[in-house]
């Protein structure tokens, strides 16, 4: 396991954008046979109650980048003292090149600034940290912004109720940088690839690629249906529920219970814990396994913004920041667990972030549907002029 000690880095700032779109149960209660008892059930068992959705053509990237607009106007910083961005996502804008690239020249950045993406599902944000405190740590970089977000709900099938009422949108913004003062911080990682096919998308990678012929490609977006019959596509994630649940119950309190003894503390040296938004059935069983009081554990976000994957704990630190009171010295843990299967854990003393919760997704005027971004690499690639189709509205 991966352990990691760092005593002159912190996040001095975060913020997290969610699209304004929102769905809850009792908008989906086909599913439940028009009964609101049965969602009303779920939502106290589980603690599903809403989602926030992006609309077609809206990425992670696009709300991370909104976020990281908020923060640098919030913390009045120099795009030129930007050393590294870091985006770390599922869905990136394109399969090359980086989007870290992009979002470098949409920011505003400095072209000394080192730009790259990693693909982590939900242990990602600590995993994102740990790389950023790397990077500051050993003086490679004095400041990093890490971008962190997910967005599956477009791609989701809605009558695959295993995942679509899980999934939500988020994309967020984390200054990293140098610290005189010390700040202790303490890493902990781990990974099971063993595991990996428990939460996997089949196709659409080298392994198993897109064919290029219409006839074979629509084998691969055909409803295959499991022995409970979940419909589920090649081309969508797959989700085995039991063996995820069992990863979550078997590996993950040991590990907070370890990092915390490798770190020389207990749970009741923590102000605050904050694991991944996985649902609240999940999230409240690691926290008494692992010796934390409910109230101390921040688990709110799962209710109001669906598990937002690797943006998940940015958003619930967001969600509870009045709560928490950034502006005064806190000892947060977080814990990242999931995809790969992967998890991580980090400890850190902190102290004055600049933060001011979750916004709302506004595009801004460069943004383009899916429809005119087509049109655009249609002309490009032919050299054509032709008009763009009408802009829809957002």
């Amino acid at each position: 396991m991966a352990q990691s000690q760092f005593f002159h880095a912190k996040i001095s700032g975060i913020h997290t954008v969610v699209p304004k779109d929102e769905i809850r149960l009792e908008d989906e209660l086909q599913y439940f046979n028009g009964d609101i008892k049965k969602a009303n059930r779920m939502t106290k068992i589980v603690g599903m109650d809403c989602r926030r959705v992006s609309q077609p053509g809206i990425t992670p990237s696009d709300l991370s980048r909104q976020a990281a607009e908020i923060l640098f106007s919030n913390m009045k910083i120099e795009r030129t003292s930007i050393d590294a961005i870091i985006f770390l996502t599922q869905r990136p804008d394109h399969i090359l090149p980086a989007t870290a690239c992009i979002l470098q020249k949409k920011l505003g950045l400095s072209q000394h600034c080192a730009a790259f993406d990693v693909n982590q599902g939900c242990s990602g944000y600590v995993y994102g940290l740990w790389l950023a405190f790397s990077l500051v740590e050993s003086r490679a970089a004095s400041r990093v912004l890490l971008l962190v977000g997910d967005g599956m709900c477009q791609t989701l099938d809605r009558d695959n109720r295993v995942v679509t009422p899980v999934f939500g949108d988020a994309g967020s913004a984390t200054i990293v940088e140098y610290s005189e003062i010390e700040r202790r911080s303490w890493f902990s990682l781990g990974s099971d690839g063993g595991g990996a096919e428990s939460l996997m998308i089949p196709a659409g990678g080298y392994r198993l690629p897109l064919p290029k012929n219409v006839e074979d490609y629509a084998a691969y977006c055909e409803y295959l249906h499991d022995p409970n019959g979940t419909p589920w596509r090649l081309t969508n994630i797959f989700m085995d529920g039991g063996a995820i649940f069992d990863f979550t119950v078997n590996t993950v309190p040991p590990h907070i219970i370890e990092t915390l003894a490798w770190a020389g503390m207990n749970a009741e040296d923590i102000d605050w814990f904050v694991p991944h938004q996985a649902n609240k059935q999940i999230m409240s069983m690691i926290a008494e396994a692992a010796g934390f009081s409910q109230q101390k554990t921040i688990m709110g976000a799962f209710s109001k913004f669906g598990n937002t994957a690797a943006a998940s704990i940015p958003t619930a630190l967001c969600d509870a920041w009045q709560e928490i009171e950034f502006s005064k010295k806190q000892r947060l843990m977080l814990c990242g667990f999931g995809v790969g299967l992967a998890w991580a854990s980090a400890i850190m003393d902190t102290d004055h972030i600049v933060c001011t919760g979750v916004s709302d997704f506004d595009p801004p005027a460069d943004t383009m549907t899916q429809q005119e971004y087509l049109a655009y690499w249609q002309n490009k690639i032919t050299g054509k002029k032709t008009p763009p189709p009408p802009k829809e509205e957002l």
